[in-house]
């Protein structure tokens, strides 16, 4: 009892501290100017790339996928920065010197990217439907929620995964930028995945986005959660497994650089 206590309460002043001191750096309207413009841009600049062109990708395609897509940029990408951060900074030792685990520590502080994840998602839809005409007449919103809370779980456990091999490394932020922007292209975001070689396409099935875009767009066409159920089933396993692997690397590298003394160096 008492040790999901003290886990607990790491968790709660992790997030509560991060917070604070992501705001004390930056105002909240700049924070929030930033997701409203990354995922307007993003799915702008694709929408009018594919309207250019003749294919048989719709611009309602690539708008989904997009919106999807930036739960990656939001979450994915921030969640596995964290560890860097620490490191960058000159706080990880301070960290690893307290009687809490560093995963319980980074849990806590994830938190907050995992709220903006939610919020990305949602203003990325509401884009969709207002300013590029996806209609929603037929969408099935229980689903729509569904998929939506897994993605940004799944891919905060896949951050925290990367997270966690960023403890050993200089920055986590290059695995980061590649895991994001592989999405673009092995997910399935502006593309079908019968687009691509069929190696490549084994490694979209590694990738918890891959689901997530094929069951967003089900969602929006109407498909029930039962009917969805094989990619929101793959896309909660996957995320589960990254979430174990995190705890493991997140131990295995903590003890490491305790052992090592090298947890402050780049």
């Amino acid at each position: 009892m008492t040790a999901k206590i003290t886990f607990g309460q790491t968790v709660i002043s992790s997030m509560i501290n991060s917070v604070r001191n992501k705001f004390s750096m930056i105002p909240v309207w700049l924070w929030l100017l930033q997701i409203v413009l990354t995922s307007f841009f993003s799915m702008l600049f694709f929408a009018l790339m594919v309207d250019s062109i003749d294919s048989s990708v719709t611009v309602e395609y690539v708008v989904i996928g997009n919106a999807v897509q930036s739960v990656a940029m939001t979450t994915l990408y921030s969640v596995s920065e964290i560890p860097g951060t620490e490191k960058h900074v000159g706080t990880l030792p301070t960290l690893m010197s307290t009687p809490s685990s560093l995963f319980s520590i980074f849990f806590g502080m994830a938190i907050f990217n995992v709220l903006s994840g939610f919020l990305a998602v949602g203003v990325s839809l509401c884009y969709a439907t207002l300013i590029f005409g996806v209609s929603f007449a037929s969408a099935n919103y229980p689903s729509i929620v569904v998929v939506i809370i897994l993605t940004v779980l799944s891919l905060a456990g896949m951050g925290m995964a990367i997270g966690g091999i960023g403890l050993r490394l200089r920055t986590s932020a290059i695995i980061a930028n590649v895991f994001s922007y592989l999405g673009l292209v092995l997910c399935g975001v502006n593309f079908p995945l019968s687009y691509l070689p069929e190696w490549l396409r084994t490694v979209s099935y590694c990738l918890p986005l891959t689901y997530a875009v094929d069951a967003t767009r089900g969602a929006v066409d109407g498909s029930t959660i039962s009917a969805l159920w094989e990619p929101i089933s793959m896309m909660a396993v996957l995320g589960l497994l990254y979430a174990v692997l995190s705890v493991i690397l997140f131990s295995f590298f903590e003890k490491s650089a305790k052992r090592s003394g090298s947890y402050d160096m780049f």
